[in-house]
């Protein structure tokens, strides 16, 4: 028994290293492409790249303040929710405060989204003659 496991045993790995010596097929090979060469950039002036870095400024203004907006609306929400449970308890200061703090909220909101407007109007005014 023990003879027949060591045959087997040779003729594996006398099958495995046979299999290692054996060349591989390959496929045969492709002439090499072309290769492309880009054309050379024009260097820009000193306007266009202010003009360019400033815009991109106000592109991350703009959205900075739109995520702010998105976390006042949520907090809005927040509030808006406490003044109701404050009501069902009839928290008269709870009540008041949270008021307070709505209508601040409100009144930042609006700010800010006519902030998000003037930065808009502003990007797109970037580069543009100034019509006289």
């Amino acid at each position: 028994m023990t003879k027949l496991i060591s045959a087997v045993v040779g003729i594996v790995f006398a099958g495995g290293s046979l299999a290692l010596a054996a060349p591989l097929p390959t496929k045969p090979t492709k002439a090499p492409k072309p290769l492309k060469v880009a054309p050379a950039k024009t260097p820009e002036s000193p306007e266009k790249a202010a003009i360019k870095s400033q815009k991109d400024a106000n592109k991350q203004d703009i959205k900075g303040d739109k995520r702010d907006l998105k976390a006042d609306q949520q907090e809005m929400k927040r509030l808006r929710k406490d003044l109701k449970a404050a009501q069902k308890a009839r928290d008269t200061a709870r009540i008041a405060r949270d008021r307070t703090a709505i209508a601040q909220l409100d009144a930042d909101m609006r700010a800010d989204r006519a902030d998000v407007r003037d930065d808009k109007r502003e990007q797109k005014a970037i580069g543009k003659p100034v019509k006289k």
